[in-house]
């Protein structure tokens, strides 16, 4: 994981299974309990994060370790761009007076205000643990693209829209397209931008495209960014954002962290709001 181009290839898990987990928003506890309730094995199986790790739940710091682990991989969400622009005056000059010289993006108070409990005033820095995160934020790809053939997947944290859907015989890049940019090393901008903050497929798109939950040439994209209480899939983009913070608030009983399964195709969700863990086939 040493390349810095923003997508990454994996092969196919052979050994074990693979999970996506939806966005995360600092609910570690709903993780952990999802992992428990799937016998998650540590030694072969892989979990894959569509990115927003952080952000409006309790443990946003414990959710970034997660990339440290070998059994552990992320694309990068919206909330951590706007984590590596608020700070990147810091990583800069390597220290930091106070947290009104970082970069106002509105991070802060976007549900980045949890970062004040890992600055050391007298030091002028962040906490080792949090400068370790910081570091490995800037590696993460927008991008995985895991397997071959029937078994690929995707991985990616918003939306493969292309700028010209409204005119283009396919709405969405596909495949071989992910596969071009890959291979020449490039990537536009303006694609960048719907893969960190687009929601216009399953928003806007999604309600006239009901019965159109495959793209041909587009294997299973995961993704997340836009949330709902279920996981739902349109034009392969399978979104597993089911609002996972949401439930830390009681009257929100419909929503929570979804963990799912892409061998059997099953997904399982754990919430704030009751004690057990729920688990569906997505049909």
């Amino acid at each position: 994981m040493n390349d810095t181009f923003p997508i990454r290839q994996l092969p196919e898990n052979i050994l074990g299974k693979d999970y996506v987990i939806g966005d995360l928003h600092g609910c570690y506890s709903l993780l952990e309990r999802l992992l428990d309730a799937v016998k998650f094995d540590y030694k072969y199986d892989r979990l894959f994060s569509v990115g927003d790790m952080i952000d409006r739940g309790p443990d946003s710091l414990r959710c970034l370790a997660l990339l440290a682990e070998p059994w552990f991989y992320a694309v990068q969400g919206n909330h951590e761009l706007m984590m590596q622009d608020c700070f990147w005056p810091y990583l800069q000059k390597g220290q930091l007076r106070s947290l009104d010289d970082l970069n106002n993006n509105g991070f802060l108070d976007y549900g980045g205000a949890w970062v004040e409990d890992y600055f050391v005033a007298d030091q002028y820095a962040m906490t080792d643990a949090f400068n370790r995160c910081l570091q490995r934020l800037a590696q993460l790809p927008l991008i995985l693209v895991v397997g071959e053939g029937l078994n690929r997947f995707n991985v990616i944290h918003a939306e493969l829209l292309r700028p010209d859907y409204k005119q283009s015989s396919n709405e969405v890049w596909l495949d071989s397209d992910i596969d071009n940019w890959l291979e020449l090393k490039t990537l536009r901008h303006d694609i960048e931008e719907r893969l960190l903050w687009g929601r216009t497929l399953l928003t806007l798109r999604a309600p006239k495209l009901k019965n159109a939950r495959m793209q041909k040439g587009l294997s299973t994209t995961f993704c997340g960014h836009t949330y709902s209480n279920k996981p739902r899939q349109v034009l392969s983009h399978l979104c597993v954002d089911t609002g996972a913070f949401l439930s830390l608030d009681e009257a929100e009983i419909d929503y929570g962290l979804t963990l799912f399964d892409v061998q059997e195709f099953r997904w399982f969700s754990a919430a704030y709001t009751r004690a057990e863990v729920i688990s569906e086939n997505f049909a």
